[in-house]
């Protein structure tokens, strides 16, 4: 294997340990070697449990094994595992360990199956930034030298390309105005843009609206002071899809300390977006009907109240329970229930506006908000057409069933002056209203 061949591995900011189909180290760079505290040649054909022992994480020898026996990629992220590895900060005393993750992609080299590790270190953000730069600043002077051999420097490109491919991150460079000057292939994939065909403009411009404004202020002020960039962003890929991006970018200074642009990388972080975007929904709705749930109808009735105190607003609250819906779920089964809470939930929708606030508050009862109430005559129209809107029939495939309703209304500031006085008030109203729909029998 050349010198450049063994270079490059050490060249680059994350761990590299390549193994062969029997699990045997071929390539250990200085960043294992260093925070494992072995060098290469102690390790080289050995495997990762002869290594390191009972030190090695029994989850990371079986995924390697799988990617070695059936081609599987995996990722043993920091959040689950921590610490696969027994890396240590260089030079560090004590015996405090890295937290990492872990990419473990198999390869076919000379028609035989290996496994490459790619370890981060995900505790040292900073450091890590003043790593790459160094790096980069090394892999410049180093290609100067090899381009004395054109054949050599046509395989350390081919190397390199190769790594950078590997990726998962998008990796850029860009001046302080942000016009690219190198992206990798991960980098164009997550852009939807060949760098080559990219216009000289900053990459921000690739924004729009204020999503653009926001980016380019932040980028700006970063290239002014000299500091770390890190944002997500909203962003619309040349195909139309929406995507969320994370950028994160670090200085780069000449010699003399002259801030001369960026180098950082680019993630597609939209699952981590929409899948918080959904825990926030299932906090805050009913998974049924998905109207807001009892806490979050409750957290907004107090806030309204505040808010309605302090400019002499009016506020209606009604209470909705459904009559007959025993029947339909004991005779028909849970199903049909369901069924029809879902029917009602979206005809309260509709006769309501859309800044009015509707919760499913707990098995068949409702609550609604209205803010900015009018006359007692408009609040008696809405309160007899949610009853009309609930009593038409409902189709439950192999037959219609009807259900009423009895509401219970409360006006702030008449009925209460806060919160509980308010629900308690619509409570008791809701159930006068259903004696009076359904009176007790005579004793």
């Amino acid at each position: 294997m050349t010198d450049c061949c063994h270079y490059l591995p050490d060249s680059i900011d994350l761990g590299l340990i390549l193994l062969d189909d029997d699990g045997r180290i071929q390539v250990w760079n200085h960043w294992i070697a260093e925070r494992v505290r072995l060098e290469s040649h102690q390790v080289t054909g050995r495997t990762l449990e002869e290594s390191l022992g009972s030190n090695l994480d029994p989850r990371l020898a079986l995924v390697v094994r799988e990617a070695l026996d059936f081609g599987w990629s995996a990722r043993l992220s920091h959040a689950l595992h921590p610490l696969p590895l027994p890396l240590y900060p260089p030079g560090a005393p004590g015996n405090e360990r890295i937290k990492q993750s872990i990419d473990i992609t198999p390869m076919v080299i000379d028609d035989q199956r290996h496994c490459l590790l790619q370890v981060r270190d995900v505790t040292e953000t900073v450091r890590r930034e003043a790593l790459l730069k160094h790096q980069a600043r090394q892999l410049r002077n180093d290609l100067q030298r090899l381009s004395q051999a054109q054949d050599e420097l046509q395989r350390s490109e081919m190397r390199f390309r190769e790594l950078t491919r590997l990726a998962p991150a998008g990796l850029f460079e860009a001046n302080l105005r942000g016009r690219l000057t190198f992206l990798n292939e991960r980098g164009e994939e997550i852009l939807g843009h060949l760098r080559l065909h990219l216009p000289d403009i900053p990459w921000t411009d690739l924004l729009s609206g204020l999503e653009k404004d926001r980016i380019t202020d932040a980028w700006r002020l970063a290239a002014e002071s000299g500091t770390r960039f890190a944002e997500d962003f909203r962003y619309t890929h040349p195909d139309g899809r929406f995507a969320w991006i994370r950028a994160e970018a670090g200085p780069v200074r000449d010699s003399e300390g002259n801030l001369n642009g960026f180098i950082g990388t680019l993630m597609d972080v939209t699952e981590f977006h929409e899948r918080a975007t959904r825990n926030e929904f299932r906090a805050n709705h009913d998974g049924l009907t998905s109207l807001l749930n009892r806490d979050r109808f409750e957290r907004h009735l107090r806030a309204a109240v505040s808010g309605a105190r302090e400019v002499s607003d009016r506020l209606a609250l009604l209470f909705i329970d459904l009559d007959g819906f025993k029947g339909i779920n004991d005779g028909h089964g849970h199903p049909a229930g369901d069924t029809v809470l879902k029917t009602v939930a979206g005809r309260i929708r509709r006769v309501l506006r859309s800044d009015d606030l509707v919760a499913r508050y707990g098995g068949d009862e409702f609550a609604v908000l209205i803010r900015g109430i009018g006359d007692e005559a408009t609040l008696g129209a809405i309160i007899g057409k949610l009853g009309q809107t609930i009593a038409l029939p409902i189709n439950l495939g192999h037959r219609h069933v009807r259900v009423g309703c009895s509401i219970g209304l409360a006006i702030y500031p008449e009925h209460g002056s806060d919160p509980t006085s308010l629900l308690h008030h619509a409570d008791q109203a809701m159930y006068r209203a259903k004696r009076g729909r359904n009176p007790s029998p005579a004793g």
